[in-house]
């Protein structure tokens, strides 16, 4: 659940980012105007107004001229210094990018440069076609920065920005005009040459300059031009204007009135647009901000609406699959084992009552499929463990009932192996006889083993106690290998008659491993003693012996023998011994012996001695 949640949240950050796109233009370039525009309009307005009375000054090189200059010289000052103090602030230079950085870089030139075309006005070094060109460069930059401002934004309202750009651009050069005609008419002399082409380009310049903006402007912003346009002072101006590009007399006062009022109505028009334009720019921007908002609160509560809704599905879910897999973990390690438990001892099991099918832990669909789909497995588990349990109960029944028949036939053989043997006084008869008793009395311990590991009882029973020396005597005497095993002196303690044929069965299993896994020419040791908790029985032989992991699992197995595998026939001898112990209560480990080979130990428990050694004889 958490990809779609990112994906949602990634979706409503880019939306949100759009939206918030141009809010941020909008911040940016009002911080821009703030910082640039309106600081650089009032000083381009000084400086127009400044090298008109520069030009005068130029001309003449009057005292009154120089006092009025120097007037106008402080009041550029203070707006320069309004620019500087305005464009340092740390909000213009973050909205400036780097095309409006190598811009601002060309103002900040120009006013640098201010300071230098003053000293050669003052020293008389420039001339008056040259100074029109070094004060525009102010205002030149100042529009070019204008542009790349408005350039980075598509809004309709910048469009109209940059159109008055245009037209602010086309008032320099008419202050550019302005200058160059009051300079050369205060001394009432003719246009030179090189001033009357500049006189001329500025002109046609401001008039292309003028066409431009006033075309792309609408209709209501283009109003204040038009006006100015059929004004008085505009006509007197162009008027004039005509007569000295015809080289027709004009005076210089009356020049010099043409050329304020039209200034004044030229910068009354800009004046009007720009707040018309700004009272206009208001409500979209308010709409912008409204947009963006209204789009980001929306986006945030439907990813908050979406992460409330997912955490709960997700936590009602999540609950259910905890339940559901604490019912299976159940059904796993407790209710199938201890179902397959009860099948091994034999006991009826009632599949139904003890496999109960799972309840869904809630709702949903799927979980719900799920429990039931694990009812079916328990279902089809139990029944494949009671099928298991009847065929491993028909196979053990199988196995006993041969096994007894088998027992059967070889104890009659045994009474008339006993029999011959009581009749013949033949030695060679004799010992034929013996070899012959001796494999019967084998063939009759690998039966009985037989019904051992079906899981019944070999049926040979002891009236009376027997000593365990006997016992051990009579296990040996089960052994094909028996000359190579010694029984050493041990102290007379009996075992209770009723168990002491599965314990000849036991030691005769454990003597005849190790007098399978030991060469021919060693000896296999039987030793007993009386402890603390019974007596022990150690059998040990010679051989190559077993590494710790085995005797570690063979000891396991002894302790608690596994169900009988049929397809497992290896070592049958100790799984026999592991089902006797069990039956017996005996504890039997294996170790290694000092010898290299493998030692059994037998711990016959206290209860199964007798408590008076009757000694009864054990047949071989």
């Amino acid at each position: 659940m958490i990809i779609p949640l990112v994906s949602l949240v990634g979706l409503w950050g880019f939306a949100a980012a759009i939206t918030t796109g141009e809010s941020l233009d909008l911040l940016k370039v009002e911080r821009l105007y703030d910082g640039l525009g309106r600081p650089g309009d009032t000083l381009v307005l000084a400086l127009q107004r400044e090298h008109l009375l520069s030009a005068e000054y130029a001309a003449t090189g009057t005292r009154t001229a120089f006092d009025t200059l120097v007037e106008q010289r402080q009041i550029t000052d203070q707006a320069r210094k309004s620019l500087r103090r305005a464009a340092a602030s740390a909000d213009v230079q973050d909205a400036l990018t780097p095309a409006m950085a190598g811009r601002f870089s060309d103002v900040m030139a120009a006013v640098d440069e201010l300071d230098d075309l003053r000293n050669d006005i003052d020293t008389k070094a420039v001339g008056l076609t040259a100074l029109g060109e070094r004060f525009g460069s102010l205002p030149t930059a100042m529009q070019a920065l204008d542009h790349t401002i408005t350039l980075n934004n598509d809004v309709p309202l910048y469009q109209q920005s940059r159109s008055l750009g245009l037209l602010s651009f086309a008032k320099d050069f008419l202050a550019r005009e302005s200058a160059l005609g009051a300079g050369v008419l205060i001394n009432e002399r003719p246009f030179t040459v090189e001033e009357s082409r500049a006189f001329i380009r500025y002109s046609g310049t401001r008039d292309f300059l003028f066409l431009q903006g006033m075309k792309e402007l609408d209709p209501e912003l283009r109003k204040p031009f038009e006006d100015m346009l059929v004004s008085d002072a505009y006509r007197s101006y162009i008027r004039l204007e005509t007569r000295l590009v015809s080289a027709a007399p004009v005076g210089h006062a009356a020049w010099r009135r043409a050329v304020d009022a039209t200034e004044k109505a030229f910068r009354d028009a800009l004046l009007s647009s720009e707040q018309r334009l700004s009272v206009r720019a208001e409500p979209v921007a308010v709409a912008t901000f409204v947009r963006t908002g209204v789009a980001g609160v929306l986006g945030l509560v439907a990813v908050a609406l979406t992460l409330f809704v997912s955490v709960r599905l997700g936590r009602a879910l999540t609950r259910e699959l905890a339940a559901l897999r604490n019912a299976a973990r159940q059904l796993a390690e407790v209710r199938l084992p201890r179902v397959v438990e009860r099948l091994r001892r034999g006991e009826k099991v009632d599949v139904a009552a003890e496999a109960p099918p799972l309840e869904p832990p809630g709702t949903t669909g799927e979980v719900a499929d799920v429990a039931h789909a694990f009812s079916a497995v328990q279902h089809t588990a139990v029944d494949a463990a009671v099928d298991q349990a009847r065929l491993r109960e028909s196979v053990g029944l199988a196995l006993r009932n041969l096994a007894r028949r088998s027992q059967g036939l070889l104890q009659r053989q045994l009474k008339l192996l006993d029999g011959m043997q009581r009749r013949t006084e033949d030695p060679g008869s004799l010992e034929e006889l013996f070899r012959l008793d001796h494999l019967t009395t084998r063939m009759r311990r690998h039966a009985e083993g037989l019904i051992v590991l079906s899981g019944g009882t070999p049926g040979r029973t002891y009236r009376q106690a027997v000593a365990v020396a006997e016992m051990l005597q009579g296990a040996v005497a089960e052994v094909e290998d028996y000359v190579r095993v010694r029984i050493y002196p041990m102290p007379e303690v009996a075992v209770q008659g009723a168990s002491v044929a599965d314990y000849i069965h036991l030691f005769a299993e454990l003597i005849e491993n190790a007098t399978t896994y030991s060469p021919p020419q060693t000896e296999v040791s039987v030793r007993g003693e009386t402890v603390a908790k019974g007596f022990a029985v150690e059998i040990e032989d010679r051989g190559l012996g077993l590494g710790p992991a085995e005797l570690e699992k063979i000891n396991s197995r002894l302790a608690s023998p596994p169900e009988f595998d049929l397809a497992d026939t290896d070592r049958l001898g100790l799984v026999v011994v592991g089902r006797l112990a069990t039956r017996l209560g005996v504890r039997v480990e294996l170790r290694q012996s000092p010898f290299g080979g493998t030692t059994a130990i037998v711990l016959i428990p206290s209860s199964a001695l007798a408590p008076e050694p009757v000694l009864e004889g054990v047949r071989s």
